[in-house]
This record gives structure tokens, sequence and C-alpha cells, in this order.
């Protein structure tokens, strides 16, 4: 098994469990505890968790945001909410009728291109079926979905071809939803298929727009995107810290920020995610 397939599955086996052991995972992955505790340190250093006497621990935030990773599209669709829907409105506000976008999938995005309905004139692709059914509410609207295989938990197609797909494509502008933001990796997801493809989204930009609310700065997601130097702004919340704004700053990235609240409007996001889910294909 490959060192970062290895190391994935220890991130999801900590996921569900909170803790693990270096014997237990020894066991599991067939392999000496020796190999095992350097891929501990490894985690370590990149911020996943805190390695204790004979195994480690994941932090307490990333074991809430791995519980949200595990869930449903509709429990992704309603988590942080408020903030959520604020940075779309907010990120809504950089798209001028008539643009060409690149948008990946998954809930924030939706809610995002829930934001865009008042435009006019869009050309978009994405691999988000979600955000293609908002987008295809925007007026005079062309929108291409990215083929593939159904990825149920985001509701977005995958493909090894996706890179090939996007070789010809130029977009005026790249709007991402990340899984995390690593200052040493830069925006991140939880699987090197994902990162892959999005790494060809932001190739065929002249200008990247990360949405990630103050937690994804937090999150423990290891597979690198692109380099920050990459990424023109990201639109977040109040609540990112202060260590995390000066070394976007000291990189010339424009932050944006909106009030952090994770409680929507008294029934806005519910009813956002019923009519998504009641347009979603079925699964």
């Amino acid at each position: 098994m490959l060192k970062a397939d290895r190391q994935q599955q220890i991130v999801d086996i900590l996921g569900g469990d909170g803790s693990v052991s270096v014997a237990d995972l020894a066991d599991r992955f067939k392999t000496s505890p020796l190999t095992i505790r350097r891929d501990l340190i490894d985690l370590q250093k990149q911020g996943v968790l805190n390695r204790t006497h004979g195994g480690a621990r994941l932090h307490a935030s990333l074991y809430e945001y791995a519980t949200y990773e595990g869930g449903t599209f509709e429990d992704r669709f309603k988590a942080h909410g408020g903030s959520k829907q604020r940075i779309a409105e907010r990120a809504a506000q950089l798209v001028s009728d008539g643009d060409s976008l690149l948008l990946n999938g998954g809930s924030t995005m939706t809610v995002f291109a829930r934001a865009l309905r008042n435009h006019k004139n869009l050309t978009a692709i994405t691999n988000g079926l979600t955000v293609a059914l908002e987008l295809a509410r925007s007026q005079n609207s062309t929108v291409i979905v990215l083929p593939g295989t159904l990825e149920k938990k985001k509701m977005t197609t995958a493909s090894t071809d996706l890179e090939a797909a996007l070789a010809d494509v130029w977009g005026q502008s790249v709007f991402l939803g990340v899984t995390g933001i690593n200052l040493a990796l830069g925006p991140t997801m939880s699987t090197p298929q994902e990162a892959m493809a999005y790494r060809a989204f932001v190739r065929a930009a002249s200008e990247v727009t990360l949405l990630a609310d103050s937690t994804k700065f937090e999150a423990g997601s290891m597979f690198g995107i692109a380099p920050l130097s990459k990424i023109t702004r990201i639109v977040t919340d109040t609540g990112i810290r202060d260590v995390d704004r000066k070394h976007l700053d000291a990189l010339d990235i424009e932050v944006i920020t909106v009030a952090a609240d994770d409680e929507a409007a008294p029934g806005d996001l519910d009813l956002a995610s019923e009519d998504v889910m009641r347009t979603a294909p079925e699964v």
C-alpha cells in the first residue's frame, strides 16, 4: 500500500473513532509499528492529530470536521448554514453578467450557485449536479456538466479523464469549495482524485476564488490542490484566526470576510436544502 493511501486511511479511522493505537494500526495494515509511528509523526506535522503514548488522537475540531465529511449531502448542506449562506452571497457579488466560470460541486457551491440566480448570460462548467440545477435557473445561462461517476455525498461527478476534458478550456474565474486550507499545502481535498481534478480547474482560469468558512483552516485533509500563491482571494467569515489572516496577507491574497454566524435565518437554509433535494436525481 502506498504511504499516502495508508495515511488517508488512518485519518478515516480517526474520523470514526477519535483515537488509534500504534499496535492496532500495525496489525490492521500488516506493517511494522515503526512505519505507523512515522505516519503519525507526518500527520501530526500536518496538524491532523496529536500523538499520545502508544497512539494518537484527532483534534476535537477535526473530529467534528470528520463527522461532517462522513455525513450525507443534506447534512453537509445545513452545516455552518449561516456562514455558508453569507459567504455564497458575498462571493456572488464578484460575478458579472456574461462571465464564464468554472465551479466545483458540493454543498457550499450549491448555495453559491443559488446566489447566482439573478445573474444573466453566464457560461459555467461544473462537476456538481446540484450546482448545475441551480445555475440553470439564471437567465440565459449555459451550463456544461462534466461527465463521470456520481459521488453521492457531494453530488458531484468524478472522472480520471477530467484533466484531459479541461485541457482546452479557459474560464474567466474558478470558484472552489474546498475540504480544508493548509498554510503549507494550500487548499486541500480529502482524496488525491479530488485534488487532481481541482488542480485542473485552477489551471484553466485566470482568477481563483475559494469559498471556505473559518473552520476549514483547521480541517485535516491532506491532498493539496495548488499552492496558496495560485489563489487570488478567499471569501470566509470573521472567525478566521489572526495567524491565518496574517499569512494570507503576506502572500497578497485578498481576504473577504462576512459575519461568522452558524445560524441561518429561520427556515431559509432548510427551504433551500429541500428545494435542491427535490430536484436532485434519485440515488
